[in-house]
């Protein structure tokens, strides 16, 4: 993995746990910093929203969950190893793990695994564009999301 795709990859997976944490906050400037800064070391553009928004370019094909969208980043394309991470909220985390499979499923997306245990679902699944990992869980507190990380497959970039 080169040090641009390493780069992003973990940005993105720093704003999926940054993403409950900042959902509350209009305005936040840590968005503008996050931003400027993944950009700055060459992460390409970058969409943090931390206010309920998809981030932009996120692609239409990859199904959602029903849930109050908490927020979620874009970085780059997927050509250059960017990609996005999207966190939604949801009601009962077996159920929601269950209809997120079966939404990714009959939208043509293969899984390689799929599962649920332990009160956490988790997939890795793709297409011939885009690979999704979903994970599904409550935190502790009673916070439960399904968390969406999006990037281009082998075959795409």
């Amino acid at each position: 993995m080169t040090t641009k795709k390493l780069s992003v990859a973990l940005a993105l997976s720093f704003a999926a746990l940054l993403g409950p944490t900042l959902s509350g906050c209009m305005g936040n400037p840590v968005e503008g910093i996050v931003e400027g800064a993944v950009e700055q070391a060459g992460g390409g553009d970058v969409d943090l929203n931390s206010d309920g928004g998809l981030p932009d370019g996120f692609p239409a094909d990859i199904p959602l969950y029903d849930g109050e969208i908490v927020g979620g980043i874009g970085m780059g394309s997927v050509e250059y190893g960017g990609g996005w991470t999207v966190i939604v909220k949801v009601d009962d985390v077996q159920s929601a793990f269950t209809a997120i499979d079966d939404q990714l499923t009959a939208a043509g997306f293969e899984a390689s695994l799929s599962g649920f245990s332990d009160g956490t679902g988790t997939g890795a699944y793709s297409n011939a564009q885009y690979s999704v990992l979903v994970s599904v869980t409550d935190d502790g507190s009673g916070q439960k999301t399904a968390t969406y990380i999006v990037g281009g497959t082998t075959a795409a970039g």
